[in-house]
């Protein structure tokens, strides 16, 4: 069963990786200048940065363009803009499809590389300054073992030959003393260079884009459901071999996060779901009597997986799966002896016992203005070995999603 489980898991993970585009209007310009608009797929800034997958209008084919196949493409209604450029990342220049953020007698681009941001200032006479923005680099490994020393004398270094580069400029030299730059101040700065050096009337051009189409969108979700537990039996019960049973409700709420430029109509969502006050009860035939036993508590599940919606249409399909972990709050196990002497035993209560496990769901989504609603049936499966806590359950769950 365990097999079987982790077995479709990896399909759902896969099924997920291989999805199809993010497709946004845009166009692509030849090395020759020319225009082709069509649609590009809007990935993540470091796919974009080493390849285009374009499909012209009308064509149904697609073809991948990388850094000197074309001069650039850019996303329409303002989006964002990548240019091919020969840029020194790794240590070897190479060619890259360079984010054009600022366009004058300073030129800014970015390239997103393993999760760090290089920005590029050319001044117009080709000289060239580095700025890394190491977002990754911080939280490594190597970080954590040899410290930041080398990290922050590499940015010391960077600052210096950038304020070289903008010295013809005393407003952006000043601007960059300040450490924590953000891609908008770093715009700015370069955009002040241009103001204060230009003489001929030239324009500067920033190309804004729609930050919006760059943010990742947060669901908050709210949720209710009913639960069969088929087999149920915590790492406290005195007798390992009884299997308990029961119905419930659970109620809760969670958030969710699309990744649609990492993969196709695919998100991750955590849960946090509460059963106020559950009953569940198992009857063990002795060799006079019959014993019952009944568990009473409360249960925090707290869950944390993906979620893949299908088609195109109002109502979707969608398939769900990920991890669980289960708290059993304030658990009281009731005894009582039935048959020929029969006998109520003293209860017994411990504070909380935990166990973990894996989900998977499937059902439905359709839209409700400009939020979401769905309706799933879920199986839910331990995998702790016997001795620590078994649970089996089918639940059946709607929420709503703003």
């Amino acid at each position: 069963m365990k097999k079987s489980i982790i077995s479709f898991l990896l399909v759902i993970i896969a099924t997920a990786t291989m999805a199809q585009t993010n497709p946004k209007s845009g166009y692509v310009i030849t090395n020759t200048g020319d225009i082709i608009r069509g649609v590009i797929d809007f990935r993540t800034n470091e796919k974009l940065a080493t390849q285009c997958e374009f499909w012209a209008n009308g064509e149904k084919e697609v073809k991948v363009y990388h850094p000197g196949d074309i001069e650039g493409f850019r996303f329409d209604n303002n989006g964002k803009y990548f240019v091919a450029r020969r840029l020194n990342v790794t240590g070897v220049p190479e060619l890259y499809f360079a984010e054009f953020l600022v366009q004058g007698k300073m030129n800014l681009y970015c390239v997103t590389f393993k999760g760090d941001e290089y920005y590029f200032f050319e001044r117009e006479d080709g000289e060239m300054a580095e700025l890394t923005n190491r977002f990754k680099s911080y939280m490594s490994v190597d970080a954590a073992v040899n410290g930041t020393k080398e990290i922050i004398k590499e940015k010391k270094k960077q600052y210096g030959k950038v304020k070289m580069l903008l010295q013809q400029s005393k407003n952006a030299v000043a601007d960059m003393d300040d450490n924590k730059m953000t891609r908008k101040k770093l715009m700015n700065v370069v955009r002040d260079y241009h103001h204060e050096v230009c003489t001929d009337g030239s324009a500067c051009v920033v190309y804004e884009y729609n930050e919006k189409t760059d943010q990742v969108k947060t669901h908050l979700k709210a949720f209710a459901g009913y639960a069969n537990y088929v087999r149920e039996m915590t790492d406290m019960q005195s007798d390992q071999d009884m299997n308990f049973s029961g119905n419930t409700y659970e109620i809760g709420i969670g958030a969710e996060i699309d990744l649609e430029r990492t993969m196709k109509d695919f998100s991750v969502e955590a849960t946090l779901g509460l059963t106020p006050k559950y009953k569940s009860t198992c009857e063990e035939q002795g060799f006079e009597n019959v014993y019952y036993y009944t568990y009473e508590k409360s249960i925090l599940t707290l869950s944390l997986g993906g979620v893949k919606r299908f088609g195109n249409g109002k109502i979707r399909p969608i398939v769900r799966g990920g991890g669980f972990a289960v708290v059993h709050l304030s658990t009281k196990e009731t005894k009582s002896r039935g048959g020929k002497y029969p006998m109520k035993y003293e209860p017994i209560t411990w504070d909380t016992s935990t166990h973990f496990g894996v989900y998977l769901g499937a059902g439905v989504q359709v839209p409700v203005g400009k939020h979401f609603a769905r309706v799933h049936a879920d199986f839910y499966k331990s995998l702790e070995p016997k001795s620590m806590g078994q649970m089996t359950k089918w639940a059946i769950t709607a929420e709503f999603a703003l």
